[in-house]
């Protein structure tokens, strides 16, 4: 099961930045997937990207999106514009390659650009609607916190020893 779709598990509190990614180490180490842990931490830091394990951000994808739609639809539009209303001047061809560069390149930057700002909205699910399961306020402020998604008592209890041993400040069990 996924581990949005889990609401209960164990959150503990923790006050200082080694002592989380330590966490995360040991529950990984302990058999927790990674996809089961989520961090909380006041402040972003590379340190906690390095001990989280996660996977590249789609974003990027929907930008290289946006910005392939935008070259295609900057060369279509000039085709399309020249052919419907065909002007010839000194013999030359009609339509024209290098015409069509700055069309496209600006739409290009355009598309990109939007597609990559819904793509920040669209994975970064903002605006959110609801809290995540075992955030708590604190956690925006001065305290770091690792939630286990489990519905499983037995794999509660063993996520509780783990924190605990690893010097978590409180540990919580949410419902």
């Amino acid at each position: 099961m996924s581990a949005e779709l889990m609401d209960g598990g164990v959150r503990g509190v923790f006050l200082t930045l080694d002592e989380v990614a330590d966490a995360v180490n040991a529950l990984e180490d302990g058999g927790v997937a990674a996809d089961d842990i989520t961090v909380y931490s006041p402040i972003p830091t590379p340190h906690l990207e390095d001990a989280i394990d996660r996977p590249v951000s789609p974003v990027r994808l929907m930008t290289l999106i946006g910005g392939f739609l935008g070259t295609v639809t900057g060369l279509s539009l000039t085709l399309w514009t020249f052919f419907a209303w065909g002007l010839r001047v000194g013999g030359k061809s009609i339509a024209s390659l290098p015409v069509t560069v700055i069309i496209m390149f600006e739409l290009t930057v355009l598309l990109g650009g939007l597609f990559t700002l819904a793509g920040v909205f669209i994975f970064s699910r903002i605006p959110a609607m609801h809290t995540k399961p075992g955030y708590h306020p604190r956690f925006s402020n001065d305290l770091f916190g690792v939630f286990v998604h489990t519905d499983d008592d037995g794999m509660a209890q063993q996520a509780s020893t783990i924190l605990d041993r690893v010097g978590a400040e409180a540990i919580e069990s949410v419902a």
